[in-house]
């Protein structure tokens, strides 16, 4: 009977590690353009090429996200800001990012699981 009862509750523990391991994959990303904050601050629309972006990057330009009307810094799972990695999507229309948003101190974060085109 005691046997049953471990096995009964290790199935369940594994049945409910699985519901919450799945759920956390299953979000759906966050969709935006890869911008130039330098250019929104000054007024512009923030659009630039992958070339653009790249060159922002390196020289330590924020290269950042927007979706909608909101303005996302991306920062990867490490801790480690992501706006070399978001360079590489620049040129395209439509960028996918999945992951935590987080909001400190008024300023919109997405902490990236995962960045692709869209």
């Amino acid at each position: 009977m005691l046997n049953k009862i471990v096995v009964l509750i290790l199935v369940m523990f594994v049945a409910f590690s699985t519901v919450f391991v799945a759920d956390s994959f299953a979000q759906k990303p966050i969709k935006g353009q890869v911008v130039s904050l330098n250019d929104i601050v000054m007024g512009g629309k923030g659009k630039i090429t992958k070339e653009q972006a790249v060159e922002l990057a390196e020289k330590g330009s924020p290269v950042v996200f927007k979706s909608g009307k909101k303005i996302y810094f991306v920062y990867n799972e490490d801790g480690t800001f992501a706006g070399k990695k978001l360079a590489k999507y620049a040129s395209n229309e439509v960028v996918g990012i999945v992951g935590k948003t987080k909001k400190i101190n008024g300023i919109e974060i997405i902490i990236a699981t995962m960045i692709d085109s869209m």
